[in-house]
Parts: C-alpha cells; sequence; structure tokens
C-alpha cells in the first residue's frame, strides 16, 4: 500500500497548496486578460466588417452616379 502522507511532512504539503494557489490565481488573470482581448478583436473585425460593407456600398452608388452622370440633361443649356 502507497504511503499516504508525505515524507516531507506537512510544511511540505503547505507549500504545495500554497504554490497551486498562486498558479490558479495567475492562469485565472491570464484567462481574464485573454478574454477581454478577444473581446476587443470581435469589436474590431466587426467595425472593419462594418466598414467593408460601407465601402462596397459607396463604391457602387459612385459607379451608378458616374454611369447616369452623363445620361442627364442639363437643364441649364438652351435648346
Amino acid at each position: 500500500m502507497a504511503n499516504l502522507i508525505n515524507p516531507k511532512g506537512s510544511h511540505d504539503l503547505e507549500q504545495r497548496i500554497e504554490d497551486l494557489t498562486k498558479q490558479k490565481k495567475f492562469l485565472q488573470s491570464a484567462c481574464k486578460r485573454a478574454g477581454a482581448e478577444i473581446k476587443e478583436l470581435k469589436d474590431t473585425v466587426e467595425k472593419l466588417e462594418n466598414i467593408a460593407a460601407l465601402t462596397r456600398e459607396d463604391v457602387l452608388n459612385r459607379l451608378r452616379d458616374a454611369e447616369n452622370y452623363f445620361k442627364i440633361e442639363d437643364y441649364t443649356e438652351k435648346k
């Protein structure tokens, strides 16, 4: 049967618990920072998608306007 008591004593177990607690806090902090960065990146992607959509629509509208530019009669000219 395995020895369930640490040969170094309870001090070693207390140190291990303390180390694991510090590691847990570090990992929680890292996850929180990563989550915040992911949120920021998602916001950036959404903004860029909106800009891309507006740009595409703007270009299409300008092309339509350019096609129709010479088709419109100039009401200032006499016939």
